[in-house]
C-alpha cells in the first residue's frame, strides 16, 4: 500500500512539473529565425530542395547549412501546418504559441523518457522503477533558472528543433546498442527493426549540426575500446592483422550500422564545408582554442546548476567506491570513465565547427549540451542504484532526504517568468486587425525578429508567415517608430 502511494505521488509530482514546464514554453516570444525557415527564406530553399545536398558534390554549391535537411524539414512542416490545425479550438495568434508550447513539452518528454529508459535497463514504461528514474531527471530540465548554462529545451523553438530534438533522436537510435552492451539485452535482428534503424540513422545524419561529430566521437571510442578488448597478444602476427582480428569480432550488426552511421556523417561533414559561414571566419582555429578555457570557467561557474550536478555526482561515485563493489557498480564506474573521454574529445573538436559571434567562447549551454545529458545520466543512474540498494532503511530516508533537497534547489530555481510574450501578443493582434499594408508597431518588444524592426522591408518574410498563419488575411509590413516602454 505504501510503495502504491508513492507511486501515485511520483506520477502527480512527475504531471506537475511537466504541467509547469508547458505554461512556461506557452510564455516565451517567438524567434526571429522561424519565418526563415517556415516560409522559407531564400537561404533556406536549397536545403529543402536538395535533402542529401547532391548539389554540393556535383556542383560544388554553396549555401548555409547543406547537412541539416531534415532538421529545416521538420521544422518547416510542422510549424506550416500545426498552428492552422489548432486553430479549429483557439485563435490564430494563440495557436502559434501553443504549437510552440506543444513542440517543446513532447521533445522534453521524449528526453526524460529516453534518460529513464537508459538509467533502469528496460523499456517497461508502466513500473515504479521508470517512475523513480523519471523524477530524478525531471527538475534538472530548466526553462528559466539554470537555462542559460545548463538548458536542454531552448526558449527559441527553432533551436529546441536543432539541438534538443537531434540529440533524442541520436538517443533512440544508440538505445538499443547500449541497452545490449550495458545491460546485456539482445539487440534484435528483425528485419523491420533493422530497417528502422537504419531509416533513423539517416534522419539523425542530416539533422542537427552537432550530431556528425558526436556519432564519430563515439564510433571512434567504440571502436578503440573493443580493439583493445578483443586484440590479440600473438606477437608472431603483424600489427594490422591483429586490428583486423579484432575488427571481425565485433558483433556484425553493430560494425554495419557504426561503420554506416559513421561514414554518413563523414559526407555530412565533407558537404558541410560548402556553407558560406566557413569563408568568413575572423577567428583563427588556435584563437578558438584559446577561448575554450574561459567558455568552460563561465558555464560552470556563474550559476550554481553545475556545481550542485557535478557535486552531486562524485558524492554519489565516492559512495558507490566505498561500499558498493560488485560486478554493476564496476560497470558503471567503467562507463563514466568513457563518458568522461567522450567529453574531453568532443570539446577538443568543438572548435573545428567554426566560429559565431554570438557564441563569443566556442563553449555555451547548446554546445555543451551533450555533455550535459552525460551529467543527467550519471546524476539519474547513480542516484537511482543508491536508492535501490542502500540496505539499511534509516540510511536510505537519509538520502532520500539529501535527494529531495538536491531536486528542490532544481525546481525552485526554475522561476515563472509567464507573460514574457504579453507585448508581442499585442503587437500581432494590432498587425492582425490593421487596414493599412505598413503597420506601425508602439512597442519596444522584439515581434518574430531577433531585434526591433525599424525598416518595414525587415518585416517581409514575417509578413508571408503571418499570412500562411492566418493571422492576416493578407501580406502586410510592420515596423517599430520608436522605444515606448513595456
Amino acid at each position: 500500500m505504501i510503495r502504491r502511494i508513492i507511486y501515485g505521488i511520483l506520477i502527480l509530482l512527475i504531471v506537475a512539473d511537466l504541467s509547469y514546464s508547458f505554461v512556461q514554453h506557452l510564455s516565451k516570444p517567438l524567434d526571429g529565425d522561424m519565418a526563415g525557415g517556415i516560409v522559407p527564406a531564400n537561404g533556406v530553399k536549397p536545403i529543402l530542395a536538395d535533402p542529401f545536398g547532391i548539389s554540393v558534390i556535383t556542383k560544388n554549391a554553396v549555401y548555409p547549412n547543406p547537412n541539416r535537411f531534415f532538421a529545416y524539414w521538420t521544422f518547416h512542416n510542422y510549424f506550416k501546418y500545426a498552428p492552422i490545425g489548432l486553430q479549429s479550438i483557439v485563435a490564430p495568434i494563440d495557436s502559434v504559441y501553443l504549437s510552440c508550447a506543444i513542440s517543446k513539452i513532447i521533445i522534453q518528454l521524449l528526453l526524460i523518457i529516453l534518460l529513464a529508459f537508459y538509467i533502469i535497463g528496460n523499456r517497461k514504461i508502466v513500473s515504479y522503477d521508470f517512475i523513480l528514474a523519471s523524477i530524478l531527471i525531471v527538475p534538472l530540465f530548466q526553462t528559466n533558472g539554470y537555462r542559460t548554462h545548463m538548458g536542454i529545451i531552448d526558449p527559441c523553438v527553432t533551436y529546441t528543433f536543432f539541438y534538443a530534438l537531434p540529440l533524442g533522436l541520436l538517443m533512440l537510435f544508440y538505445l538499443p546498442f547500449f541497452q545490449t552492451s550495458f545491460n546485456k539485452k539482445s539487440l534484435s535482428k528483425n528485419i523491420f527493426v533493422i530497417v528502422l534503424l537504419l531509416g533513423l540513422s539517416i534522419f539523425v545524419i542530416f539533422n542537427g549540426p552537432l550530431i556528425p561529430g558526436i556519432i564519430l566521437t563515439i564510433s571512434f571510442l567504440y571502436f578503440f575500446k573493443n580493439s583493445i578488448h578483443y586484440f590479440s597478444t600473438d606477437s608472431s602476427k603483424s600489427f594490422f592483422y591483429r586490428i583486423a582480428v579484432s575488427v571481425r569480432k565485433i558483433p556484425k550488426l553493430y560494425l554495419f550500422f557504426f561503420l554506416a552511421i559513421s561514414l554518413m556523417s563523414l559526407y555530412s561533414l565533407y558537404i558541410g564545408r560548402n556553407n558560406p559561414i566557413f569563408y568568413n571566419q575572423n577567428l583563427s582555429i588556435f584563437e578558438r582554442y584559446l577561448r575554450i578555457p574561459t567558455g568552460l570557467y563561465y558555464l560552470l561557474t556563474q550559476k550554481i546548476g553545475f556545481l550542485c550536478l557535478i557535486s552531486f555526482i562524485v558524492i554519489n561515485i565516492f559512495i558507490v567506491i566505498r561500499y558498493f563493489k560488485n560486478a554493476k557498480t564496476q560497470k558503471i564506474l567503467s562507463l563514466f570513465k568513457w563518458i568522461g573521454l567522450f567529453a574531453l574529445l568532443y570539446i577538443l573538436l568543438l572548435p573545428l565547427g567554426g566560429y559565431k559571434n554570438y557564441r563569443p567562447f566556442i563553449i555555451r549551454y547548446d554546445t555543451f549540451m551533450p555533455i550535459t545529458i552525460g551529467l543527467f545520466f550519471m546524476y539519474g543512474i547513480t542516484t537511482y542504484y543508491l536508492i535501490r540498494n542502500i540496505p539499511r532503511k534509516s540510511i536510505k530516508y537519509l538520502y532520500v532526504f539529501f535527494v529531495i533537497l538536491f531536486s528542490s534547489i532544481f525546481t525552485f530555481a526554475d522561476e515563472p517568468e509567464f507573460n514574457k510574450n504579453h507585448y508581442e501578443k499585442i503587437a500581432l493582434e494590432k498587425i492582425s486587425q490593421s487596414t493599412e499594408k505598413i503597420v506601425v508597431i508602439e512597442s519596444n518588444c522584439t515581434v518574430l525578429s531577433w531585434e526591433k524592426i525599424t525598416d518595414p522591408k525587415e518585416s517581409e518574410l514575417n509578413g508571408q508567415l503571418l499570412e500562411i498563419w492566418r493571422i492576416t488575411k493578407d501580406k502586410k509590413l510592420y515596423y517599430q517608430k520608436y522605444n515606448a516602454p513595456k
